[in-house]
């Protein structure tokens, strides 16, 4: 129970490498607030656990982001941020449409500003606050037909070198983790759409997308979890600035 006096709060809790985030540190005593749009869907995952609470917010929008926190901060004050939210478009850089672009910015990136804007002061006024912003792979390399997912990504990665160095001094960190390719349900309907647009089977679809990332399998929900536990153990102040890769390999 090494973060029984720590009040978490999880974007994108709902499902997936969210909620297992969420759950981790639940497990590991913490109080978890997770956030995302779907209220029964965030509903559902905090049931029968007392110290799990849920907020609806739309990570895009600054007014909606900005009650959001204030709410929860209230509750207790923010001592642990997890930046998951987020969303994925596959489609040639010609194809990509400037509204597609701009919500993949919006979704990946933006948001991210948004939910460190709103936490910032409260966890830089923490006993070993942290960040950790759930980036990919892509924001460390360049992926074919993800140019708008891959800038925003990027942008994650810079945003996460620069606030380090800002925090420097503090009792806080901030750090990135880059996973490649994971059992959710993006790369699902990313499996998916790639058998029908090119009529290959499932397994030859799912070899295929983890052969382009130099992957051997898709890394599981509970092994980002677990980084994110151990980033945010009070021995790893050290840890700050840094991307830090789980891709399967």
């Amino acid at each position: 129970m090494s973060l029984s006096n720590k009040h978490a709060v999880v974007t994108g809790g709902g499902s997936g490498i969210g909620l297992a985030i969420a759950n981790a540190l639940y497990a590991e005593g913490a109080m978890v607030t997770i956030m995302g749009r779907n209220e029964d869907r965030l509903a559902e995952a905090a049931k029968n656990k007392p110290r799990m609470n849920i907020q609806v917010v739309d990570v895009t929008d600054q007014v909606s982001v900005k009650e959001a926190f204030s709410e929860t901060s209230k509750v207790e004050a923010i001592s642990i941020l997890v930046n998951n939210a987020g969303a994925a478009l596959s489609s040639p850089f010609h194809k990509t449409s400037y509204e597609a672009w701009q919500q993949m910015i919006n979704v990946n990136l933006t948001s991210v500003y948004l939910t460190i804007n709103s936490a910032f002061e409260d966890i830089k006024s923490a006993n070993h606050g942290r960040i950790i912003n759930i980036a990919s792979t892509a924001g460390l390399e360049g992926y074919a037909y993800t140019s708008a997912y891959c800038a925003a990504k990027h942008g994650v990665i810079g945003l996460t070198k620069s606030l380090a160095l800002e925090l420097k001094g503090t009792d806080a960190t901030i750090n990135s983790i880059c996973p490649g390719f994971a059992n959710t349900d993006i790369v699902t309907v990313a499996i998916k759409n790639i058998m029908e647009k090119t009529g290959r089977t499932k397994e030859e679809a799912l070899n295929g997308m983890l052969s382009s990332a130099g992957q051997k399998r898709l890394v599981e929900p509970n092994e980002i979890a677990e980084e994110v536990i151990r980033l945010c153990e009070p021995t790893n102040d050290i840890i700050n600035g840094q991307s830090i890769v789980i891709d399967g390999t």
